[in-house]
């Protein structure tokens, strides 16, 4: 099943243990397969870079450049075209709607607010971490910090 993960989910599957990290665990275990742009890559590798996070990075000794090529490793990369706006509050966010539509996604799997507000594109959900695993793989909400290994 492809989805499409928002930076947001990324970034906390990545650094930290929970939900998102569950759905990371799923994409290693080949249930779902995360698609990604190259300009997601792009605001990922610098949201990664925020000296917000640079404590947390450090304390997992993990750098910028290994969670990004893990993220690629995981991920099905397309060549997503632009075009109109098509999330008017914040239209950064549009490429995550013209990645899941390219992609041919199930889901697009956010926690930004203007994503989530717009609940449904081109017939595919917009939905959170919580949603999308209480939908599609229960057993994960219900199972400890390790589950899915």
């Amino acid at each position: 099943m492809r989805v499409v993960l928002d930076t947001n989910v990324w970034v906390s599957g990545l650094l930290w243990r929970g939900l998102p990290w569950r759905v990371l665990r799923l994409a290693e275990d080949s249930q779902v397969t995360p698609c990604l742009a190259p300009e997601m890559l792009d605001e990922l590798a610098e949201v990664l870079s925020y000296q917000r996070l640079q404590p947390r990075l450090q304390r997992l000794g993990l750098e910028v450049p290994d969670l990004v090529s893990y993220a690629i490793g995981l991920a099905l990369l397309f060549d997503v075209p632009p075009g109109p706006i098509l999330v008017f509050s914040d239209p950064d966010d549009d490429i995550f709607l013209r990645c899941a539509a390219v992609a041919g996604a199930s889901y697009i799997v956010s926690g930004d607010q203007h994503l989530l507000a717009t609940e449904r594109h081109a017939g595919f959900p917009i939905v959170t971490v919580h949603d999308f695993l209480a939908t599609e793989f229960p057993d994960q909400l219900d199972a400890g910090p390790s589950a899915g290994k």
